[in-house]
């Protein structure tokens, strides 16, 4: 058996696709690339694919990360390569790495994930609106019935130069793990700004160690650490 990590992009026209459907596509896209996957056993048969975390629908990323598990081992080139050639558009492969079988699951290392939030309108007073939202002591929200506290949950709010288009941005490095986890359209109505309005990218899932990818560089997510 063989398990492999894979580092992938997920574009504007796969931003309607939504978690269940990404896993059918992944597993058409092995299917047409001869690729075999390996299948849980039991009475329902489940391709052994493993998604660090769900995209929101209607967000795009850089870099999703996927295990997949194989039956038969087989060179990395020649996975990536058959992959490409079937891969629907919106969908890009940017790297595939094996890893050891017994590896920790992916959810178990995620810790954070940076976005990039794009306003379609211009707010006058946002980077106000920002320091006022940093600057609370808590930021109660109703999630599905549960009161919760994203400001522990906040690593980093900041402010980037406009974009080519002239729209403001926002950076923002939330916690994202099993536990704790909060998402960018929620600190957006924080900030008291219609979520509808605006665009959301992943750029980055960030771990706590290496063999996960990316692991910590920004200063204030060291507190994560201590979640």
């Amino acid at each position: 058996m063989m398990r492999l990590r894979i580092d992938f992009s997920k574009t504007d026209a796969m931003r309607f696709c939504g978690h269940l459907d990404l896993f059918r596509t992944w597993e058409r896209t092995f299917r047409r690339a001869g690729v075999n996957l390996s299948y849980t056993q039991g009475f329902k048969h489940h391709p052994r694919m493993n998604i660090a975390s769900a995209l929101p629908l209607g967000f795009t990323s850089s870099h999703e990360v996927m295990d997949v598990w194989l039956d038969n081992p087989l060179s990395t080139e020649q996975i990536l390569q058959s992959l490409r050639q079937t891969l629907p558009p919106g969908m890009k492969i940017n790297q595939i790495t094996p890893i050891e079988i017994s590896a920790p699951s992916l959810q178990s290392i995620l810790i954070g994930s940076e976005y990039i939030t794009i306003f379609l309108d211009p707010i006058a007073d946002l980077a106000k609106r920002v320091t006022n939202l940093l600057n609370q002591p808590s930021i109660l929200i109703d999630r599905r019935g549960k009161i919760i506290d994203l400001r522990p949950l906040l690593f980093a709010v900041e402010l980037l130069p406009n974009d080519n288009d002239g729209h403001q941005q926002l950076f923002l490095c939330v916690s994202s793990t099993q536990e704790k986890n909060a998402r960018p359209d929620e600190v957006v109505r924080a900030l008291g700004v219609d979520p509808t309005s605006a665009l959301f990218h992943r750029q980055r899932l960030i771990f706590s160690n290496e063999d996960g990818g990316p692991s910590l560089t920004h200063p204030e997510m060291e507190q994560i650490k201590r979640l």
